[in-house]
């Protein structure tokens, strides 16, 4: 007698293409939902993928299979101004963390306080920059910009008053240090963003959208458990991914992110239109020339919403 045996199916293959070269608490709900397993059980095979040099992640994930990215929203509209065939998702963070981050004793406390000030950023923060001065009445040459590369060496030099840094990052990471820096959210001042945007391919969301719905479920599965459990997540990603970082730096991390998550919307992951309207008009007005098709064709706001179901 042949015994009939079920037929086997592979799990999706997925890979995460980060936007960092560190597993830290920024991507913290995905990490978590690898180690408990929870992709696997979705029938998900998915690897994160930290940032390398010299690689394009937006250039990646647009010419690559089987691929999700993470990006800012800012970055996300210079690429698929630039022809890259990418749509957006979804967000893990409904609010931008960029912020600019000075010693107290500098004073500053709010745009007006720039005015004279020495300020340094990175290449992808004129456009923020630009945009709070801009709404704040501020002419750009009232101040001195510069640009270097990311780290908090900038400000530690004493070369400048503020250098440019995340809420959840940077900025923690000099706090932890004992350093009293304060951070001028730019948020709060007229920055309209999305940080950590998940892109894909247009191929890959026409060809696999069920696939899609589920990793980013699951993945909205893990960032609520992340909160749910600020110390343990943080001791989880020190002890797992990242050895070189401190347990208070991504407890702290962690708390911060919370205040991001949902700042739109209680549907994680959410995007609205107006948001990226917001931002498409910032990016417009510092990218003269830059033109993107209609919405439509590199936004989907249905698939945070069917992966909330």
């Amino acid at each position: 007698m042949v015994l009939a045996t079920a037929a086997f199916t592979a799990p999706f293959p997925l890979v995460v293409q980060m936007d960092l070269p560190v597993k830290n608490a920024q991507f913290a709900g995905l990490l978590l939902a690898e180690q408990k397993g929870w992709y696997r059980q979705a029938d998900l095979d998915v690897t994160i993928q930290s940032s390398q040099a010299g690689i394009d992640g937006a250039k990646r994930v647009a010419s690559g299979d089987n691929l999700v990215g993470s990006i800012e929203s800012g970055l996300f509209l210079s690429a698929r101004a630039e022809g890259l065939r990418i749509v957006a998702v979804g967000t893990m963070f409904q609010a931008s963390p960029l912020c600019l981050i000075s010693f107290r004793k500098t004073g500053i406390a709010a745009p007006r306080d720039l005015v004279g000030r020495h300020v340094v950023v990175h290449a992808d923060g004129h456009e923020a920059l630009s945009t709070v001065l801009a709404k704040a009445g501020i002419a750009a040459g009232s101040l001195r910009i510069d640009e270097e590369d990311y780290g908090n060496e900038a400000l530690l030099s004493g070369r400048y008053d503020a250098q440019q840094g995340y809420t959840v990052d940077e900025f923690v990471a000099l706090k932890a240090q004992g350093l009293d820096v304060v951070a001028l959210p730019l948020r709060d001042y007229g920055h309209i963003a999305y940080s950590q945007v998940y892109f894909v391919s247009e191929a890959f969301l026409a060809n696999h959208r069920a696939e899609l719905v589920r990793f980013i479920s699951v993945s909205n599965r893990g960032w609520k458990a992340a909160l749910d459990d600020i110390p343990g997540t943080a001791r989880m990603i020190v002890e797992r991914y990242e050895p070189s970082l401190s347990l208070p730096y991504q407890t702290q991390s962690l708390r911060e992110i919370g205040k991001l998550l949902w700042a739109e919307s209680p549907v994680t992951s959410a995007m609205r239109r107006e948001t990226w309207e917001e931002n498409l008009s910032s990016f417009k007005n510092s990218n003269a020339g830059a033109k993107l098709p209609p919405m439509e064709a590199w936004a989907d706001f249905k698939v945070a919403v069917e992966a909330a179901r």
